[in-house]
């Protein structure tokens, strides 16, 4: 009876060894993702101010359907 209260005592220490390192392990991750987050907003945030951007560039350029300007008035 002794040698199995001392195995049960062995696996519920063992248990909660692993248990905390589950924790701290958990900790680490929880922190990982929240900078993977923040990391990604910020990607966001600067492909949608670049695709701004790209657009007010393409609106400034000429189109298609109208003349360059200078274009006809050398001759």
């Amino acid at each position: 009876m002794d040698k199995e209260l001392e195995y049960l005592e062995s696996r519920v220490q063992a248990l909660v060894a692993r248990i905390k390192e589950l924790e701290t392990q958990n900790g680490r991750f929880a922190q990982a993702l929240a900078e993977a987050l923040k990391e990604n907003a910020e990607l966001n945030f600067r492909v949608n101010e670049t695709r701004n951007r790209v657009a007010a560039l393409m609106e400034r350029l000429p189109k298609a359907d109208e003349p360059e300007q200078g274009a006809g008035e050398a001759e």
